[in-house]
């Protein structure tokens, strides 16, 4: 990234629409894809989910995404910023809202990337234990302690790192996904997990759960109201293209995330693993198929390093939309602002660990992490991401934030994505979630 001047502080830049793709890439692919999508497909129908997260990502996620990364560039400035420059009155409160729920995702987003680290290190060791074993005693506390530590050294550089990180790792990390995702259709389940993964059943297609759940998928894994694109649009310089940025970040996302669940599903139906087991899903499957694979070993140090790399960068990624609105709005250092914003995550993730140690702490017979990643990831953070555009839409000049989107439209296939559509969307949603919500509950 480069440095220009803004009219409140030196601000830095992506240094071209490239790298601002590969990055936004290397913020949103890593572990909602990889650990959260196989086992909230495994948890909601298979097939259904992903035929219902794909119309999510299709009528929402791109739109939203556009929007917020849109109202970004034209703000200059992260989440508070951007929504004081909406309303000086509520408009801070509603950008600490958003910096709130990126905080409370990361306190547990950083327990599971503690677990790619601990996966890592064992790969390297030869030494791949079941998720059971693995999370004897406190391993879970002192993975995300070290993590957390990992987290605090890199945002002391910086974001500019993340450019240089992405352009390597994240191709090296899909290709051994997609490999995996071949051989894995070789396995005795991979009939049955195909079964599974394309059927379609209408009943639970017209469920909302399903549609709930699908949706959280579409906003958890694109960062939708997390406050995310809204930080990462406001290092954009001008004559970048959002819409074309935002379409290729999407797509992407959404194939690494179905090719996950290729990879995953005949390894569970394979070695009889419950498809709805929960927040170990992925982490139970992996290290059976290392075992099968000719050079097991060495493909699974690959796998973890590069899973934990994926994590990595999006735990940066996350911290840094916490960390941008306490140096913009307190005027912090940056040692002081990461070193802040670290502890808060650390101590807010403390029982998400808790909940994968010997303890077990849990909430209503659930882990304590399953329950935070339900309620934030598929609860809060679709009101917050609903909301959070309409402001945008309705509140910012229409002028301005067609200018800021810099692009009369894009086509995908058959669908074309025009800058008047995408802003009707956000303006509109909400009613639409509303109408839906009383045909569904009061009729």
């Amino acid at each position: 990234m480069s440095q220009v001047a803004t009219g409140l502080a030196p601000r830095p830049v992506w240094t071209s629409q490239r790298a601002y793709i590969l990055a936004s890439i290397a913020g949103v692919v890593g572990l909602g894809n990889l650990w959260r999508f196989p086992y909230m497909a495994g948890q909601n129908g298979g097939g259904t989910f992903v035929l219902t997260y794909a119309i999510c990502i299709l009528a929402m996620g791109i739109p939203l995404y556009v929007l917020e990364a849109s109202a970004g560039k034209l703000a200059n400035r992260g989440p508070v910023g951007l929504f004081r420059l909406i309303n000086k009155r509520w408009g801070p409160w509603a950008g600490w809202f958003l910096v709130v729920m990126t905080i409370a995702i990361m306190s547990y987003y950083l327990v599971v990337s503690g677990w790619t680290l601990g996966y890592a290190l064992d790969a390297v060791r030869g030494d791949l234990k079941p998720f059971e074993e693995f999370t004897t005693g406190f391993a879970s506390l002192w993975f995300l302690l070290a993590t957390a530590v990992l987290t605090f050294v890199v945002l002391l550089r910086g974001i500019g790192g993340i450019e240089r990180m992405s352009k390597i790792l994240l191709p090296m990390l899909v290709l051994i996904v997609g490999g995996l995702a071949i051989y894995s259709q070789t396995l005795p389940g991979a009939s049955q997990a195909r079964d599974f993964y394309f059927s379609f059943d209408l009943v639970k297609f017209l469920e909302p759960r399903t549609w709930q759940m699908a949706a959280g998928q579409a906003f958890y894994s694109l960062a939708i109201g997390q406050g995310f694109l809204i930080t990462y649009g406001s290092y954009s310089p001008k004559g970048f293209n959002i819409v074309n940025s935002s379409t290729a970040v999407a797509v992407t996302n959404s194939v690494v995330s179905i090719t996950a669940g290729l990879m995953v599903f005949p390894i569970v139906f394979t070695f009889g693993i419950a498809p709805d087991t929960g927040s170990q899903l992925a982490f139970t499957a992996f290290p059976m198929i290392f075992g099968e694979l000719a050079g097991g070993q060495f493909i699974g140090i690959a796998f973890y390093i590069l899973l934990f790399v994926a994590a990595f960068t999006s735990c940066v990624g996350g911290m840094a939309v916490a960390l941008a609105p306490f140096r913009d709005e307190f005027r912090m250092s940056r040692r002081r602002a990461a070193l802040v914003v670290v502890a808060i995550v650390t101590i807010l993730g403390v029982p998400s660990a808790l909940s994968f140690t010997s303890m077990g702490l849990t909430v209503g017979g659930k882990p304590f992490l399953d329950v935070m990643d339900q309620l934030t990831g598929s609860g809060v953070v679709i009101i917050a991401g609903i909301v959070g555009a309409a402001l945008i839409a309705w509140l910012l000049p229409r002028a301005r934030l067609l200018n800021a989107i810099n692009a009369p439209s894009r086509r995908l296939g058959p669908i074309t994505f025009s800058s008047r559509w995408i802003i009707s969307v956000g303006r509109y949603l909400p009613a639409a979630a509303v109408a839906l919500f009383l045909l569904t509950y009061l009729v």
